[in-house]
Formats: C-alpha cells, sequence, structure tokens
C-alpha cells in the first residue's frame, strides 16, 4: 500500500490552521481516489444528505447519513466517491482548537479521536439543511476577522461536544451482559453461515426466538451495528471475496449470493462500495 504525506491537503489552504471542503469537488483529482493519504492534522468527516463509505486506518466504514467520522491525526485513509454525495472535510490543527494547556490536554486525550477504534456520530445537532446553512456557510468565512475565528471556533467546538456528548449517552444507554454478548455472538454465527441465502432480520428472529429491536439492542452494544447493517457487511464481504479470489462471472455471483437479477447484485454493490463490482475486479491485486 503506496501512502502519499499529505497529498489531501496540496490544494487547501489552512487559514489560521482551519479548513473545510466538499468532498465531490476534490474527486476531480485522481490522487484523491486512488491513493491513501495521511495527514498530521485532526479531521471530522461530514456525511451530509446520504450515506457513505470511507477506508480509514486499514477498515472500511459506512458512515449514515448526517453522521460525523472523526479522523485521528496521521490516520491513513482513502476517500470513496459515490454518485450521490454531499459530504465535507473539516481539518484543524491542535493549535487552531486549542486556546490553553487545558485544551490541548483534552484534545490530546478526546476518545472521539482515539486510534485504538473508529467513532461514528450521528449529527444530534441539527438536520442536514440547517447544518449547511448554520455551520457549513460559516466555515467558509474570512478567518482572518477575529469575530469570525471566535464563531468558528466554537462551531467546532460544538461539533466536538456533541460528538462526546453522544458517546457518553451510549456508554450510559447500553451496558453489556452476558445475554447481550450470547445474543450477538449467536447472531453473528447464524450470519456467516446463512447470508447467502437468506438476507431478512425477520429470518434470523425467528430462530434466535427473539424480537428485531431485541436484536439490534445486542448488536449495537457488541458490535455497534444493527442487525440489517451486519447483514449487509456479510452480504459485502462475501461479494468481494468471490470477485477477488474467484473466476466467477458476475452473473454467476449474483447468483451464488441469492440475488434475482444480476443488476440487483450490481446496484447493491455499487451503492454500499461506490464504485462497480466489474471496476472493483479489475482495480483488485493478483
Amino acid at each position: 500500500m503506496v501512502v502519499i504525506e499529505n497529498n489531501v491537503l496540496d490544494k487547501m489552504s489552512m487559514t489560521k490552521g482551519f479548513a473545510t471542503f466538499e468532498l465531490n469537488s476534490c474527486f476531480q483529482d485522481e490522487k484523491w481516489l486512488n491513493n491513501y493519504s495521511k495527514n498530521p492534522y485532526y479531521g471530522i468527516i461530514w456525511s451530509g444528505n446520504h450515506h457513505m463509505m470511507h477506508v480509514l486506518n486499514g477498515k472500511e466504514v459506512i458512515v449514515p447519513k448526517n453522521h460525523f467520522l472523526f479522523v485521528p491525526p496521521n490516520s491513513v485513509q482513502k476517500f470513496i466517491q459515490k454518485e450521490k454525495m454531499s459530504a465535507h472535510y473539516i481539518v484543524f490543527k491542535q493549535e487552531f482548537y486549542s486556546k490553553s494547556i487545558e485544551d490541548r490536554l483534552k484534545l490530546e486525550n478526546c476518545p472521539l479521536f482515539s486510534m485504538d477504534k473508529i467513532t461514528v456520530v450521528k449529527n444530534a445537532i441539527c438536520s442536514a439543511p440547517l447544518f449547511v446553512r448554520h455551520f457549513l456557510h460559516f466555515f467558509e468565512y474570512d478567518l482572518s476577522v477575529e469575530i469570525n475565528l471566535k464563531l468558528v471556533h466554537n462551531l467546532l467546538e460544538r461539533i466536538v461536544l456533541n460528538g462526546q456528548f453522544e458517546i457518553k449517552m451510549e456508554n450510559t444507554q447500553f451496558i453489556k451482559d452476558d445475554y447481550d454478548i450470547e445474543l450477538a455472538t449467536k447472531f453473528k454465527k447464524l450470519l456467516q453461515q446463512n447470508v447467502n441465502e437468506y438476507i431478512q432480520v425477520s429470518f434470523y428472529v425467528d430462530l434466535l426466538y427473539v424480537t428485531k429491536r431485541r436484536l439490534d439492542k445486542a448488536t449495537l452494544i457488541v458490535y455497534r451495528k444493527t442487525a440489517k447493517e451486519m447483514i449487509i457487511d456479510e452480504l459485502v464481504k462475501n461479494a468481494k471475496i468471490l470477485l477477488i479470489n474467484s473466476k466467477m462471472s458476475i452473473k454467476e455471483i449474483s447468483i451464488e449470493l441469492n440475488f434475482l437479477q444480476e443488476t440487483n447484485f450490481t446496484a447493491f454493490f455499487k451503492k454500499q462500495m461506490g464504485i462497480s463490482s466489474s471496476k472493483f475486479r479489475q482495480n483488485a491485486p493478483s
């Protein structure tokens, strides 16, 4: 894997240590799509009105619409383009956010930017249209003007506080117990055995004698994903394995994964991965 240092920021103006830009406008540059990049700054990716895919520190991440993905400094990431996309990337230096030694220590120890795990939280501040109007609009202000600088700093701080609050709420709302772990583990095992034939959550809740709501509670606690999200992830994983490691045609793979038509499979794969199944196969390492 080739990692290009700072290529994401080549064409950015880090005025006063802060910048934000729309990802779609950056995908005209091939470097954004074909390379992994790394930079020493803090980052926050807002998914906008549509869910998106991103590769962060070797892991593929699905970011639901109107959610934040927090990117720690020196992370290795790869941007994935989708047809419908309204995501924005917010980048800032430590000295922009930290106004005191205490602020600096808080940011350095902030769990949102931990390299040990990937953090995605919902935007509980406002709807997507309001976020564009009341946050992104102001992020484009001239930061050489002191009052604009303070405003942008306060808005950024609000995003970080929103993330910290959402994590705290998750930790207090969901307390792992033995049954949650047992249920989620059983579901994952059943999923791995049956997903190529059964993709309905109802099939699994019937086998486990639980409600969909109870299964979702367990999977969210243990895996931080709903049962449906886990089904999609497993199906995508199996599709990628077949595309890379088999000589089966796209049509044969769609039949193997129990899609009624080849077009259904290709549409599903492109929606989840951001590229077509044929292009994914072409780009896969031999």
